[in-house]
C-alpha cells in the first residue's frame, strides 16, 4: 500500500512539474498557439525520460494512474498531436519497460485518445471548470472500466484494496491536475487578452495622433489656398501663398511616410553603404541648423579607409538626420555635437554625442516607445522610426545619457565586405 502511494505521489509531482514548466516557458519563449502542442511534447518527453530513469514503477500504477491522466490531459487540452505522442509513448514504455497488460493498454488508451480529441474539438473551448472536471473524470472512468475489465478477462488478479487505493489516487490527482492546467490555460488567455487590449489601445492612439498631426498642415494649406482665391491679389503674394500651401502638403506627406515606416519598416533597395561618405554628405544639411544654434560640429573617423554596411542609403540618411536633429535641439543654448565612426573586425560603430540637457533613467527606458518625447511639441514618432529602421537593417541602437551633461547614441551595424 505504502509503495503505491509513494509511486502515485511521485507521478503527481512529475505531472504538475510539466504543467508549471509550460506556464513558465510559454510566455518567455513567446510560443505561438500552433506550437503549443510541440512544447507540451518536448516537456513531456524530457520529464518522462527523467521519471523512467529514476523510478521503478508498478505496472498497475503506471496503467491506471500515469497513462490515463497524461493521455487525457494531452488530448483534451493540446489536441490530437500531443495526445497521439502520449498514447504512443505510453504504449511503448508500458509494453517494453514497465510490463503492462498489452491488450488492455492498447484498447483503453485508444478509446481514451479518441474521446479526448473529440472533447478538445467539440466542447473544451467553451468549457467551464465544472464541465471540464466532469468530462475528465468521465474519460478516466471509461478508461478504467475498459482496462480493468480486459485485465480480469485475461486472467490477471489484483487485490481490491490495492485497486481502490490506486483508483482513489487517480481520481484525486485527475481533479488536481486538470484544475491546475485549467488555471494555467486561463492565465495564458488573460495574458493574451491583456496584450490585445494594449495593442488596440496603441492603434487607437496612433490613429488619433495621425489625425491630429495631419490636420494641422492641411488646415494651414487650406487657409493659404483660400487666400489665393481672393480678388486683386498680386503675383508676389500669390507665389508666397502657393509655396506655403505646398509646404503644408509636403509636411503632411512626410508625417504619413513616417507612420508607414514605423508601422511596417522595410528595406526596398538594399546595397553597400559607405558610412563615412554618407555622414560627410549630411554636413551641408546640418550646418545651417548648427550655426543658428551656435553649435560646434566635430566629425571623427577613427579609420581612414572607407567602411561599408548593407542597407538602403535613403533610410540610413533619414536615421542619422533624425538623430542629429534631436541632438541639436537638445542643446538650445549651444554646445558641441560629435559624430564618431570606428570599425572592428566585424562591426561598424556610429556614435552621436551632444552636450545638451540629457535625460534621466526613466526617460532613457522610454526611448523609442510610442508617443514618448522630451520636446514640447514633439510626437516621438521620429525616434520610433529610427529605432524601427535600424533594427530592420540589422543594426542595434543604444542610448546613454545624464541629466545636464548630454546624451550619447551609438549605432552598431555588421561590417560589409
Amino acid at each position: 500500500m505504502l509503495s503505491i502511494l509513494v509511486h502515485e505521489f511521485h507521478g503527481l509531482l512529475y505531472i504538475l512539474t510539466a504543467c508549471m514548466l509550460i506556464l513558465i516557458v510559454k510566455p518567455r519563449a513567446l510560443v505561438k498557439a500552433k506550437h503549443r502542442g510541440l512544447l507540451f511534447i518536448v516537456i513531456f518527453v524530457l520529464l518522462s525520460i527523467c521519471y523512467m530513469l529514476m523510478e521503478t514503477t508498478e505496472p498497475l500504477v503506471f496503467a491506471l494512474y500515469l497513462i490515463p491522466i497524461l493521455t487525457a490531459l494531452g488530448a483534451m487540452f493540446e489536441g490530437w498531436l500531443a495526445g497521439a505522442v502520449a498514447w504512443a509513448a505510453f504504449l511503448v514504455c508500458g509494453y517494453w519497460i514497465v510490463g503492462t497488460e498489452p491488450i488492455a493498454t492498447v484498447v483503453g488508451t485508444s478509446l481514451l485518445l479518441l474521446l479526448g480529441i473529440l472533447f478538445h474539438h467539440k466542447w473544451l473551448r467553451t468549457c467551464e471548470l465544472s464541465q471540464l472536471m466532469y468530462k475528465a473524470l468521465l474519460l478516466i472512468s471509461i478508461y478504467v472500466a475498459v482496462y480493468v475489465g480486459i485485465y480480469y478477462e485475461q486472467g490477471y488478479e489484483v487485490k481490491l484494496s490495492e485497486l481502490a487505493v490506486i483508483l482513489a489516487g487517480t481520481y484525486l490527482s485527475t481533479a488536481l491536475v486538470f484544475f491546475t492546467y485549467f488555471q494555467v490555460r486561463n492565465h495564458e488567455r488573460m495574458q493574451e487578452e491583456l496584450y490585445n487590449a494594449e495593442k488596440y489601445q496603441m492603434i487607437g492612439q496612433l490613429a488619433a495622433s495621425i489625425s491630429h498631426e495631419i490636420r494641422n498642415p492641411l488646415t494651414t494649406t487650406r487657409g493659404f489656398l483660400q487666400m489665393m482665391g481672393k480678388p486683386n491679389i498680386n503675383t508676389e503674394a500669390l507665389e508666397r501663398y502657393r509655396a506655403h500651401a505646398i509646404e503644408g502638403i509636403e509636411h503632411a506627406n512626410a508625417i504619413i511616410t513616417d507612420y508607414l515606416n514605423y508601422a511596417k519598416p522595410s528595406i526596398e533597395d538594399a546595397r553597400p553603404i559607405d558610412v563615412k561618405a554618407e555622414i560627410n554628405a549630411l554636413i551641408p544639411w546640418i550646418s545651417p541648423l548648427s550655426v543658428m544654434s551656435t553649435i560646434e560640429i566635430k566629425i571623427i573617423h577613427e579609420q581612414e579607409a572607407s567602411c561599408y554596411i548593407m542597407g538602403e542609403p535613403k533610410k540610413f540618411q533619414q536615421c542619422l538626420l533624425n538623430l542629429i536633429k534631436n541632438a541639436i535641439e537638445a542643446m538650445p543654448g549651444g554646445g558641441v555635437l560629435t559624430i564618431t565612426t570606428r570599425v572592428d573586425q566585424a562591426n561598424v560603430y556610429i556614435q552621436i554625442a551632444d552636450t545638451g540637457i540629457g535625460m534621466n533613467k526613466l526617460q532613457l527606458k522610454r526611448i523609442g516607445m510610442p508617443f514618448f518625447t522630451t520636446k514640447e511639441k514633439g510626437t516621438g514618432l521620429g525616434l520610433m522610426v529610427v529605432v524601427s529602421l535600424v533594427k530592420v537593417m540589422g543594426g542595434q541602437i543604444v542610448f546613454n545619457s545624464k541629466t545636464g551633461k548630454g546624451t550619447i547614441c551609438e549605432i552598431r551595424y555588421a561590417l560589409y565586405g
